[in-house]
């Protein structure tokens, strides 16, 4: 039924949306976290601090409609700045932070709002199609 398969999209576009909000909103969240070196492996510092990995969030069409939202690490990973007195700086006062956009990371979650509203809006409307179909054939 056409009906179905339009919510199927929209709440896979509404998921697909919030995990794009939920991903941007780490990525601000750990905006001066300490991040691994480019090219390493490492999951946590000497101290034994665990450390953060930028993502971003891709969707992509499923054969069926629907949107699935996948996540891919930041390359690179992080970016050197200079700050001499942070506990994790190195001999030459520079430290790994994550490569983290606050500017592109707002834009990212005003797009994952508008994203979640239009799916949202696609339910409400599928819903309202369904309750009429219901009511012509009742």
């Amino acid at each position: 039924m056409a009906i179905t398969n339009g919510i199927y999209s929209a709440l896979s576009g509404a998921t697909a949306a919030t995990r794009r909000f939920d991903n941007s909103a780490a990525n601000v969240a750990n905006l001066e976290s300490v991040s691994a070196p480019n090219g390493s492996t490492a999951s946590v510092d000497a101290a034994g601090n665990p450390l953060f990995r930028p993502q971003r969030s891709v969707d992509s069409t499923t054969t069926t409609g629907g949107v699935r939202s996948t996540q891919q690490l930041v390359d690179p990973t992080s970016v050197q700045r200079y700050d001499p007195d942070a506990p994790d700086a190195d001999g030459e006062g520079l430290v790994n932070r994550p490569n983290v956009s606050l500017e592109n990371e707002v834009v990212d979650q005003i797009a994952a709002q508008k994203q979640f509203e239009a799916n949202l809006a696609t339910i409400r409307t599928a819903d309202e199609l369904f309750e009429s179909t219901l009511d012509i054939l009742g």
